[in-house]
């Protein structure tokens, strides 16, 4: 980050210097300059707190992260704008080497604070469990409902299913933004002549994604308590069969995909009987609905067969 930074302040400068006029697009570092500004000073603002006190709580901590997300947003945002105008510039030995300097300086600098900061700041351990934190009225007692045991957790991740699908909804059929992403899933091409920013969609689809993905590793972490560093591998492996028993490309099969997958997994624990059944044979009943539906029916239980005409 701090070398691409670094690159874009130096052609910025060396446009400055040569007073070169010339057409190639060679840097849209202003697209990126307020995903990386929100990153940035997320994980700024964490470790300032950490460095003040390693006895904080879970909420002060999420309150720190998010406000330095959107503090980095907005510099981001302003340092795009400022260098948007010379986002067209020449390429020549002057431009070359003062990039290379400023990167050099600035990567160096980030050397020093990144060895000040591994020494100072408390770094939780790679392969310990880690506690999740509890959180009133998400945790707690389970309820009882006739003979049914409800776990809290399980509320609040049904309760944020739903909430994230009719959002998500909303967002891609009712806004501008959303139909623009539509369009350049379709065709990018196509999209960049109607004049729709194509990189600024690319990214705004990948900050959706972390945003979805942030509260699912809440949603699990809740259910289970503790996190390591692997909990995310067989949840992902989860996620991508949930997304190709919907169909590949439809958010509704998606949804539709990770109940089936979860109801299934749960009826191979209950009604099972012998040796196949029981919480150990799960994951690989799950496995084989997903065989089965790329065997009979490819393109998932929502897709829409597609044919290609000469």
């Amino acid at each position: 980050m701090f070398a691409g930074l670094a690159i874009a302040a130096g052609y910025a400068v060396s446009r400055r210097q040569s007073g070169a006029n010339l057409d190639n697009p060679v840097t849209k570092w202003f697209d990126r300059a307020p995903l990386l500004g929100g990153a940035a000073g997320a994980v700024a603002l964490w470790i300032v707190v950490l460095l003040i006190s390693t006895d904080v709580s879970a909420v002060y901590v999420v309150i720190a992260i998010v406000g330095g997300a959107v503090v980095g947003t907005l510099v981001g945002m302003a340092v795009g704008q400022a260098v948007k105008e010379q986002a067209r510039v020449s390429i020549d030995v002057r431009s070359v080497a003062v990039a290379a300097a400023v990167a050099a300086v600035a990567a160096e600098l980030g050397w020093v604070l990144f060895k000040e900061l591994i020494n100072k700041v408390a770094w939780p351990s790679a392969k310990a469990r880690i506690p999740f934190p509890q959180l009133d009225g998400v945790t707690g007692k389970a309820l009882q409902v006739g003979g049914v045991t409800i776990q809290r957790s399980a509320i609040f991740t049904v309760a944020a299913l739903v909430v994230c699908a009719v959002v998500l909804w909303f967002f891609i059929n009712r806004t501008r933004l959303g139909r623009g992403m539509q369009a350049v899933s379709q065709d990018p091409d196509t999209a960049r002549l109607m004049g729709i920013n194509v990189d600024r969609i690319i990214v705004v689809a990948f900050a959706l994604g972390a945003v979805l993905a942030a509260i699912a590793g809440v949603s699990q972490g809740l259910q289970n308590n503790n996190i390591d560093f692997r909990m995310g591998f067989l949840a992902g492996l989860k996620a991508f069969t949930a997304a190709v028993l919907g169909g590949i490309g439809n958010v509704y099969g998606a949804v539709v995909g990770g109940l089936v997958l979860g109801v299934v997994e749960a009826m191979a624990t209950q009604y099972i009987p012998g040796q196949f059944g029981g919480s150990t044979w799960k994951d690989v009943w799950a496995f084989v609905i997903l065989i089965l539906v790329l065997v009979f029916r490819p393109q998932g239980l929502l897709g829409a067969r597609v044919v290609d005409r000469a």
